[in-house]
């Protein structure tokens, strides 16, 4: 009878857990959503003002680097920090995990300071490479631009290490939401000052952009009675436990951003107009990548980071496995959907002028294949958070290091039956792969 009561309360207890996961996943896609959405109208309202002309490839051209360093460097800041942050906190308490920030933070923003001035230092050299053809007017404008926005990288290693102490306690609301003011202010600025001012006016709102969400992070951490000044310390255990999971991260987002290339490359063998259906075609699923999975992995890590700690990974598996099936069946059919509807919205949303309708019908083919990763990639979101929390990211290297190979061939051997179509479906041959690897090593882990 005491065996029955208390298996029933362990399986509360992991419904609970499961239901707050869930409740925390909502709350951080949905305000992702909206930053997304409010990203689409400022590229509306810059389409409007720009069009397709020589000041809108200057601007992207420019913010290429910035883009690169954000994500491959900034991006992976929470997962690597917030295991080792809330089982510091668990054991020392919050002034020492007080000072594990503070000093992830200043080695965080010194790097970051680092990599911007040496990329501004050398954009003389760089971005000749990367806007080749552009006139010399057009490349000082877009160098212009680049030394504007560059500085926004190292504010984003910052906002990201107060994102990660913000999503540790939980605020995953703010943590969330804090994304939003760029966007935002450069659709004021362009709508007050874009005529009078022009691409310039663009530059100025997302460095303005990026400065007040580091702002607004610091005031989000500070609520939570964090000191918000970074401090250099020496060379911890805690530290180094950091470092040791921030680099497979690193590498894998270096990777994920060369299986990219290799994709846009492979494509481009195939002739003229499939670089671009590739591109419009998996534009749908990158978007529903930063909402579902993004979502799902900033909402799980906190969770199972503290679950963790307790040293039960039976639990620990039943608690996922019950928070996957709900994901899943959310994800399932609305992946079902999206795949019946695809000629409807590529027609909607690309099909005018230049774009014809056999263009539509390749994309939209595109488009079902790629859509058929998004289950896929919400189970690997989960496995990769569940390394970060079980201290196991080395792991990411051999995912890494087997995507680049898998890819070469998955597409190499899809494109030849399905054309660009194929290489939108060895995406999901890899993401298949990589998932099913990860989840060996890591039952192997936790046996």
């Amino acid at each position: 009878m005491n065996r029955e009561i208390e298996y029933g309360r362990e399986a509360t207890a992991r419904n609970s857990i499961s239901a707050r996961m869930l409740a925390d996943t909502v709350t951080v896609g949905g305000w992702t959503a909206l930053v997304k959405v409010a990203g689409a109208l400022k590229v509306i309202v810059a389409a409007r003002l720009f069009g397709a002309g020589d000041a809108m490839d200057a601007f992207l051209i420019a913010f290429l680097l910035p883009a690169f360093f954000m994500d491959m460097l900034a991006g992976p800041l929470d997962s690597a920090l917030i295991p080792t942050l809330i089982e510091l906190r668990q054991q020392a308490g919050q002034e020492a995990a007080a000072t594990l920030y503070r000093s992830v933070l200043a080695r965080a923003a010194s790097a970051l300071v680092c990599a911007a001035v040496v990329v501004a230092l050398c954009s003389g050299l760089i971005l000749p490479l990367l806007a080749a053809g552009f006139s010399p007017a057009k490349l000082e404008t877009t160098r212009q631009l680049f030394l504007i926005m560059v500085a926004v990288v190292p504010l984003s290693g910052i906002a990201a290490t107060w994102r990660a102490v913000l999503n540790s306690e939980h605020h995953f609301a703010y943590a969330a939401a804090v994304p939003l003011v760029t966007p935002v202010i450069s659709i004021v600025v362009l709508l007050t000052a874009g005529k009078q001012y022009g691409i310039l006016a663009l530059a100025i709102a997302t460095l303005a952009g990026g400065a007040l969400e580091a702002i607004l992070a610091a005031i989000g951490v500070t609520r939570c009675g964090y000191p918000i000044l970074p401090r250099w310390t020496a060379m911890t255990a805690a530290l180094r436990e950091v470092a040791g999971q921030y680099a497979p991260l690193v590498a894998v987002t270096l990777v994920m951003t060369g299986t990219t290339l290799i994709d846009q490359g492979m494509a481009a063998r195939l002739g003229s107009g499939n670089v671009a259906a590739l591109s419009y075609g998996t534009r749908l699923l990158g978007v529903l990548i930063v909402i579902g999975p993004t979502a799902v992995g900033t909402a799980v890590l906190p969770h199972i980071s503290r679950g963790s700690l307790l040293g039960d990974p039976k639990n620990l598996r039943r608690v996922l496995k019950n928070y996957g099936v709900v994901i899943l069946a959310v994800v399932l059919p609305a992946t079902g959907v999206l795949i019946y509807f695809s000629s409807p919205i590529v027609r909607i949303l690309f099909q005018q002028g230049a774009f014809s309708e056999s263009a539509t019908e390749l994309v939209s083919a595109v488009q079902r294949a790629s859509l058929l990763q998004l289950p896929v990639t919400v189970l690997i979101a989960l496995e990769i958070r569940l390394t970060s929390a079980l201290r196991t990211n080395r792991l990411l290297y051999r995912v890494a290091a087997l995507s680049l190979a898998l890819t070469l061939i998955f597409d190499f051997i899809f494109m030849q039956w399905w054309g660009v179509v194929g290489i939108a479906l060895a995406g999901v041959a890899l993401r298949l792969v990589s998932s099913l690897y990860l989840s060996c090593k890591i039952s192997l882990a936790q046996a």
